[in-house]
C-alpha cells in the first residue's frame, strides 16, 4: 500500500532540486521502473513505505518533506541568465528559491523578519508603457527611500536585506546563470537567489540590483508575459541596475577622465565594475558607438574579460539576514539547533547553505550560559564574598 499523503509535485521539486534532469535518471537511481517514478510524481501512485525510504535516502531529504503541502506561493520567477543556460539548471534553482522561502517561514515562525519595504511604482500600460525616463526615476525613487541620496551604495547586499528582502547566495554549478528572484505572494515578500560561481564583489552588485530591478518594476507580471517580452524585461532590469548603482547625475559629474584608468578610478568609489560603466556610458549618450567600441577593445587587450582591477582584492559580500535570525533564535531565544532543525522540511546541509551557515552549524552545541566573575576594584577589608 502506497504512502498516505504523498505529493507527486514535491518529489518534481525535489529531483530538479538535485540537479536529476529527467525521471528516468532518478528512476535508475532508485533501480525503479521509469513509469513508476512517472506515476509518483503525477500523483496516479504513491509509494510504499519501502520505495518512499529510498527516495529519502538518494535526494537526502527527510520524509516529511513529502508529505507536507507548502504554503509559499511563489510569482513568476525572473533568472538573470544567459540564453543557453539549460532548462534543468533553471529548473534546479528555481526550486532552490522555493526551499529558501521554506526556509525563511520557519525563520519568522519563532523571529521577526524585517518589514518589507519596496518601492511600487505606478506604470499605465504596465512594464510595456515604461520608458528609460520612468525607470531612472524609480531607481532615485529607491535611493531617496532608503536614504542612501547620491552616494555610492557601498555594499548593496545589507541595504535589500533591511528592506525585507530574503537573499541567499550559492553555488549553482553553472556560469549561464547569475541569480533570480522571485515574490512569495502568500507573505508578501520577495526572494533572490544568487550564484557564487565566478564572482567578483562589483558583478554581484549588479546582479543583485538587476534582481531588485525585478521586484520593483516586474510583480505580478505572468510567465506568458516573461516569455513574450523576455528581452525587454531584462533590459529594464539590467536599466534600473545602472540607474541605482550610477546615478546619472552624480556619476556623470565625478567623470572627469574617459579613458579605463579613469573608469578604473571610480570603480574603487562606485564598486560599479568598468565594463557596466561603458555601458551606462553608452546608455547615457555620453559615449558614441564608436567611442565604446574603443574602450571594450582596450578592455580586451587588458585582460579585463579574466579579471578587473580589484576583483581579486574584495571579498565577496554575503547575505546575512538568515544567519543573524538564526544565530538570534538559538542564542538569545533559547531555542536548541536540534529542535531549529526539526521544523525544517530538508536536512541540514540544505539549511545551511541557503541560510549562508557554516557547514556543521546545526550539529554545534550553543554552548551553556556561565556567569563572569567580577573584576571590579573591592573596597579595603572586603574580601570575596
Amino acid at each position: 500500500m502506497g504512502v498516505s499523503g504523498f505529493i507527486g509535485s514535491k518529489l518534481t521539486e525535489a529531483r530538479q532540486a538535485r540537479g536529476i534532469a529527467s525521471r528516468k535518471a532518478l528512476a535508475d537511481m532508485l533501480e525503479r521502473a521509469a513509469s513508476t517514478v512517472t506515476r509518483w510524481e503525477d500523483g496516479t501512485l504513491s509509494p510504499e513505505p519501502s520505495a518512499l525510504d529510498d527516495i529519502c535516502r538518494v535526494l537526502a531529504l527527510p520524509a516529511d518533506f513529502f508529505l507536507s503541502e507548502r504554503t509559499a506561493a511563489s510569482g513568476t520567477q525572473f533568472f538573470r541568465s544567459y540564453a543557453s543556460a539549460l532548462k534543468s539548471d533553471r529548473a534546479m534553482q528555481g526550486a532552490r528559491l522555493l526551499w529558501l522561502m521554506d526556509l525563511a517561514e520557519v525563520a519568522e515562525h519563532y523571529a521577526y523578519l524585517p518589514d518589507v519595504r519596496i518601492t511600487r511604482p505606478f506604470a499605465v500600460g504596465g512594464h510595456r508603457a515604461l520608458r528609460d525616463e520612468d525607470i531612472e526615476d524609480i531607481a532615485g525613487q529607491v535611493r531617496s527611500d532608503w536614504g542612501v541620496g547620491l552616494k555610492p551604495i557601498v555594499d548593496l547586499l545589507p541595504q535589500m536585506e533591511r528592506s525585507g528582502i530574503v537573499i541567499a547566495a550559492e553555488t549553482m554549478e553553472t556560469v549561464k546563470l547569475d541569480g533570480l528572484s522571485a515574490w512569495d505572494e502568500r507573505s508578501g515578500r520577495p526572494f533572490v537567489l544568487l550564484a557564487n560561481d565566478k564572482q567578483s564583489y562589483a558583478r554581484r552588485q549588479f546582479d543583485a540590483a538587476h534582481e531588485l530591478g525585478h521586484i520593483v518594476l516586474h510583480r505580478g507580471l505572468s510567465e506568458e508575459d516573461l516569455v513574450s517580452d523576455f528581452d525587454m524585461i531584462e533590459d529594464q532590469a539590467h536599466k534600473f541596475a545602472s540607474a541605482l548603482l550610477l546615478p546619472a547625475v552624480q556619476y556623470c559629474l565625478e567623470l572627469t577622465d574617459l579613458s579605463l584608468w579613469g573608469l578604473e578610478r571610480l570603480k574603487s568609489r562606485w564598486r560599479v565594475s568598468i565594463k557596466a560603466q561603458i555601458m551606462r556610458l553608452r546608455q547615457l549618450n555620453i559615449l558614441d558607438r564608436e567611442a565604446a567600441t574603443k574602450l571594450f577593445k582596450g578592455y580586451s587587450a587588458r585582460g579585463y574579460a579574466r579579471g578587473e582591477p580589484y576583483d581579486d582584492v574584495w571579498k565577496l559580500q554575503q547575505p546575512s539576514l538568515l544567519a543573524d535570525t538564526f544565530n538570534a533564535i538559538t542564542g538569545e531565544g533559547g531555542i536548541s539547533r536540534q529542535e531549529l532543525l526539526a521544523n525544517l522540511p530538508f536536512k541540514a546541509h540544505d539549511a545551511e547553505s541557503l541560510a549562508v551557515l557554516p557547514s556543521g552549524w546545526f550539529s554545534r552545541s550553543t554552548g551553556h550560559v556561565v556567569q563572569l566573575r567580577d573584576f571590579r576594584p573591592r573596597e579595603p577589608g572586603h574580601g570575596r564574598p
